[in-house]
């Protein structure tokens, strides 16, 4: 299965390789953490953790960083003594992973699942436990760390409908990588039989709810509300609707939708904030193209009717100061993005149709009335707009996304007390 594997691998590699290389030279986001990819490490950050058997945990994108803040700081509460490595694949999810987990000891780019690169890798950081976020299958890596002894476990697990078909193809190969797993750690029933029936040990196999729901929801004070509009030089007065995390292809329905908001509600901030950073530019072509004055975080002008986040870390934090808001990646078929971010502060959410990356969280929040769930853009302006002209409404719908938050804790706590059944060292 691994020669099979790596000879694909090998091969993709070579006829990839002038693709990369053009890349390589064009894009800067293809060079960030390139060295580290390729097993060479820092020497500062690996000084930190080397020769102290280490957590790793690994988190690919953004998403699985958000889900590992709250782990990586219940494991450094609970082993103090511990280091702890986080590593992500894309630069999005590094930046992330260095601006909210301060806990990690180090922070680096997850390597090529090369066989030579993978192995040097981890014989130099030598993990007492390897923790993978969300069911990301690297054979190579998973083979040597169970070479070596070292526990894999897979936490907050979860498999899309996408992926399950797309594995079922290969389950003949993914079945004896899935069996060097110690334990599965998943967010559904629906995601326990799917990961059993690819191949994983049924005994090793277990259901402990969503991470992502163990937040502690609570809504801002006043004060808090006016720091943040000081902090991010928001006009004082007039609501604030947030557009978080959008794709290509939503961002121009928002900004028409909030154009025709302004004729009612002339005093409504905007906030829009591109899921990828790099793409600030492109949004920002789109607001001049309307007429509207706008600030980049990157570059404040006070007083602007819309601020463009073009910067990773604040979109969190700023969520709690929305009096309404959307979660983009839904209204274009990319699977959407975490409702609950604005929800724990009780700000309600409004979201596309396209939720397929979060199918249990949606559902739940749909159904309970924590938030509104819309059809496509043009049902935008009808939603948004009945939602500030009723306070009394969005408050019960703050309301009730928090109470789910609170009622499906218990996740971090059942993923903790299987990291302690496997953690040596």
């Amino acid at each position: 299965m691994f020669f099979l594997y790596n000879l694909i691998l090998d091969l993709f590699v070579i006829f990839a390789l002038p693709f990369f290389l053009v890349k390589l030279v064009t894009t800067k986001k293809y060079r960030k953490g390139l060295m580290q990819r390729l097993g060479i490490l820092p020497g500062e950050q690996i000084a930190r953790i080397q020769g102290m058997q280490p957590i790793w945990v690994h988190a690919v994108s953004v998403g699985e960083t958000v889900a590992a803040v709250p782990l990586v700081r219940a494991l450094r509460r609970r082993y103090p003594e511990k280091k702890i490595l986080v590593t992500t694949v894309t630069a999005t999810g590094n930046q992330i992973a260095r601006f909210q987990i301060k806990e990690a000891d180090a922070v680096l780019f997850f390597p090529f699942d090369l066989s030579p690169i993978v192995k040097r890798v981890i014989q130099r950081i030598r993990p007492s436990l390897f923790i993978l976020m969300e069911t990301e299958i690297w054979p190579n890596c998973i083979r040597y760390m169970h070479e070596m002894q070292v526990p894999v476990l897979v936490v907050n697990g979860r498999i899309s409908s996408a992926s399950y078909r797309g594995y079922l193809g290969i389950r003949f190969l993914i079945r004896r990588v899935l069996g060097m797993v110690s334990a599965f750690s998943m967010q559904t029933e629906e995601d326990v039989r799917r990961i059993i029936d690819l191949g994983a040990p049924e005994p090793r196999v277990r259901r402990a709810g969503n991470i992502k729901f163990d937040r502690q929801a609570v809504p801002l004070s006043v004060e808090e509300k006016g720091s943040l509009r000081r902090d991010y030089l928001l006009p004082e007065q007039g609501d604030i609707l947030i557009a978080g995390s959008t794709h290509r292809g939503e961002d121009l329905p928002l900004i028409d939708t909030y154009i025709q908001l302004r004729k009612e509600f002339p005093d409504l901030i905007f906030v829009l904030a591109p899921r990828h950073p790099e793409r600030a530019d492109e949004v920002a072509s789109l607001l001049r193209g309307k007429g509207l004055p706008y600030q980049k975080r990157s570059r404040p002008e006070p007083g602007k009717p819309v601020l463009l986040l073009d910067t990773v870390g604040d979109l969190s934090r700023l969520y709690g100061a929305g009096t309404v808001s959307f979660v983009g990646g839904s209204l274009v078929p990319s699977g959407g993005q975490n409702i609950l971010e604005p929800a724990v502060y009780g700000v309600p959410v409004v979201f596309g149709p396209h939720m397929e990356n979060f199918p249990e969280i949606s559902n739940v929040i749909r159904e309970r009335g924590g938030g509104l769930q819309v059809r496509g853009p043009e049902e935008l302006l009808p939603v948004l707009g009945d939602l500030l002209r009723d306070p009394d409404k969005m408050r019960r719908i703050g309301e009730a996304g928090m109470r789910i938050i609170r009622e499906n804790h218990g996740a971090l706590d059942k993923t903790l007390n299987m990291v302690a059944e496997f953690l040596k060292g």
